[in-house]
């Protein structure tokens, strides 16, 4: 997955309500987050049966954005051409901070097939069901998202029923992938870095493994 990281200066924002994770003070290497392992991810991601539904958890879960900045999309904002959509970063220290991710093809056919069927311009937001005005709610989104988890995994990750879930968990399996800890920093679109560490004690990557793959690059035997 490519990302791409850049201030732009001239944003104008929709002044759109939405609650939004926020982040406070804690000790980052203490904290226990709720994630999905690679299996459960699959099997919630291929059980989604409403197709609305489907492109926008598909879209949270690649990107791993926040909500707000998933319902702040708008057609415009997708590359076609490149494979890409533009995130803007919640705002911090009064810089727009804007990022570039590349996204499957699988997601972009999803959105381009909504998109038509909806008839929606290119001002309109993808994650709206109606004209495109405006998105969907956060709390729409967090009861879809929970009746899905419980619907497709069942009652006991009732809990787990959060859109954050699947940001934490695309933190992880990037990790588990490969991808550097300052990536998935860029990725994620965390201010500071301790924001991202506490996604390696999840990480399963054999850092053994790891260590002799190194070693055989340089010829360390």
């Amino acid at each position: 997955m490519e990302a791409s990281l850049y201030e732009e200066k001239s944003i104008k924002y929709n002044e759109i309500e939405l609650v939004e994770y926020k982040e406070k003070s804690r000790n980052y290497y203490e904290e226990e987050i709720k994630y999905l392992k690679e299996s459960d991810i699959i099997r919630f991601l291929n059980g989604i049966s409403n197709e609305f539904h489907k492109m926008l958890f598909c879209f949270l879960f690649e990107t791993g954005a926040r909500v707000s900045e998933a319902l702040g999309v708008k057609i415009s904002d997708i590359d076609f051409v490149n494979k890409s959509v533009k995130l803007h970063t919640l705002k911090r220290k009064n810089k727009n901070i804007v990022r570039i991710l590349t996204i499957s093809d699988s997601l972009l056919n999803k959105i381009l097939i909504y998109e038509k069927k909806k008839g929606f311009k290119n001002t309109d937001y993808v994650f709206s069901k109606k004209s495109g005005n405006s998105p969907i709610t956060v709390q729409a989104v967090n009861n879809a998202i929970k009746k899905d988890f419980v619907s497709i995994l069942g009652d006991e990750y009732r809990e787990l029923g959060h859109p954050h879930t699947l940001r934490h968990s695309r933190a992880i399996q990037l990790l588990n992938s490969g991808v550097n800890i300052v990536q998935v920093k860029t990725i994620l679109g965390h201010a500071n870095i301790m924001n991202t560490l506490v996604y390696l004690k999840y990480s399963n990557k054999d850092i053994h493994e790891s260590m002799k793959g190194s070693d055989l690059v340089l010829g360390i035997t």
